[in-house]
């Protein structure tokens, strides 16, 4: 029935349940399972914040020193801080990428650990929903499987929810997971 699935995620607890029914639905139907991870712009949320923190990447410290290559010092400081410098910002970037690299290790453990024979990742900056549609529609997804709160803060709350979005644009089906 499925042949390719796409699991969006972003390391909170409806999206490791969205990721968990899509490994299921991709171990019965022998299908191929995208865990998809769209970097985050601006602030770390209150969510995304201690999910940095239960990951060992948060320190509280001095103002981020800067370089030409960001360190995994840098990550751990760069975290602490709620808003970068104009200078900080690639460094910050490299957080995110850092958050989304162990985001999206820990969605394919949960694949692999439900026998999901074709598990494939990918990170990508930018709007969630047009993301995540972008993504589906290029790899011709059966079915978008997401969880229906994520670690977004009261803007999503306000301005409609990125699950809604993607639920009422997407060309194929969804599955929201609570």
């Amino acid at each position: 029935m499925f042949k390719y699935i796409l699991a969006a995620t972003d390391g909170s607890n409806h999206a490791k349940k969205a990721v968990e029914l899509a490994s299921d639905l991709a171990a019965k139907y022998d299908a191929t399972i995208m865990l998809l991870h769209v970097l985050p712009h601006g602030h770390l949320t209150g969510d995304l914040r201690r999910f940095a923190e239960a990951e060992h990447l948060t320190r509280h410290s001095q103002p981020l020193p800067m370089s030409e290559e960001p360190t995994e010092e840098h990550v751990s400081l760069a975290v602490a801080r709620l808003e970068p410098t104009e200078e900080e910002e690639d460094s910050v970037h490299y957080v995110f990428e850092i958050l989304g690299e162990r985001i999206l290790q820990q969605a394919k453990g949960i694949a692999c650990g439900k026998d999901v024979k074709d598990v494939r990742t990918k990170a990508m900056d930018g709007e969630p929903v047009e993301q995540i549609l972008a993504c589906a529609e290029k790899e011709n997804a059966d079915l978008i499987v997401l969880g229906s709160r994520g670690l977004g803060d009261l803007k999503g709350l306000l301005m409609g929810s990125v699950s809604h979005k993607v639920c009422h644009l997407a060309a194929c089906s969804c599955v929201t997971v609570k």
